[in-house]
């Protein structure tokens, strides 16, 4: 057959089973390849084009202190595609939303005791979080696992910081009969993304910013429930409202601050904390 500009789509999808073997794989391969090719047709894509696209993706694909595990996971953030597929099977009802894991997520941290400190951070201002994890109904969760990590006040998380410990803002808690969650941390700040990468980059000619807005991600699990990640936004944040990865929607936590004399001697504090209520629903 010869291939021509009329034929080539239709081609490159046909090169197979037709998705006898796996029916899902095809189904996404053929949207994927119909797409892409209607897109090229669409901007006349140039041989010059084409190549600074392999070399971004390829780019984007290596490890850096700033991002250890490379940069493709922040590249769908940032250009939607994550929080995309988080909307399109959000189907949350009454429970908690959904929100984006991210790239600096590590499985398996310390298991902390329910009120412990989560991270060494001289500079933070204290943060006292808490609240129940709940059922549809409404009743307490047993047994439910508190996921929390976070970046310090500098807006460094461990990963990217030699400086701070292993596992520092990192950790988990498990709840008992009454559903109820604590731990102290410090106010999360808004940072940067890193930017020194390829994505930095065509954020920069592209005139967008590279601001998250202030957050805390947690991932909740527990028998016979759904596992659950979202993050808790802070109120207040200058740029709640163009958080650079799309991922802000309900979840925003306001903060009460505490600094009264007869507040801090209550609490065995010299120095003004926050604190704040947040709970999660599973289904």
């Amino acid at each position: 057959m010869q291939i021509t500009l009329d034929n080539i789509t239709q081609t490159v999808i046909d090169h197979g089973d037709g998705g006898k073997a796996h029916p899902r794989l095809y189904e996404i391969y053929r949207s994927l390849i119909t797409h892409l090719h209607a897109f090229a047709k669409e901007v006349n894509l140039t041989e010059q084009e084409l190549q600074y696209g392999r070399d971004f993706l390829n780019r984007a694909s290596h490890h850096t202190q700033e991002i250890p595990n490379g940069e493709i996971h922040m590249l769908t953030d940032l250009i939607g595609i994550s929080e995309l597929v988080e909307l399109l099977h959000d189907a949350n009802g009454t429970a908690t939303e959904s929100n984006l894991e991210g790239p600096m997520y590590v499985p398996d941290t310390p298991e902390r005791n329910m009120g412990d400190r989560l991270g060494i951070d001289k500079a933070g201002e204290p943060l006292i979080l808490s609240g129940y994890v709940l059922d549809l109904d409404g009743k307490p969760i047993a047994n439910a696992i508190v996921d929390v990590w976070q970046p310090n006040s500098q807006g460094l998380y461990d990963l990217q910081d030699p400086s701070q410990p292993k596992d520092n803002f990192r950790g988990r808690f498990r709840t008992k009969a009454d559903g109820i969650y604590t731990f102290e941390t410090v106010v999360p700040t808004g940072y940067h993304i890193p930017a020194s990468g390829p994505c930095g980059e065509v954020l920069e000619l592209l005139g967008r910013h590279t601001w998250r807005a202030a957050h805390i991600h947690v991932k909740l699990s527990a028998p016979g429930y759904t596992p659950l990640t979202t993050q808790i936004f802070i109120a207040g944040d200058p740029h709640i409202d163009s958080d650079t990865t799309f991922s802000v929607k309900t979840a925003i936590a306001s903060l009460q601050k505490h600094d009264a004399v007869d507040e801090l001697m209550a609490s065995g504090r010299h120095v003004p904390f926050y604190t704040t209520n947040f709970n999660f629903v599973l289904r």
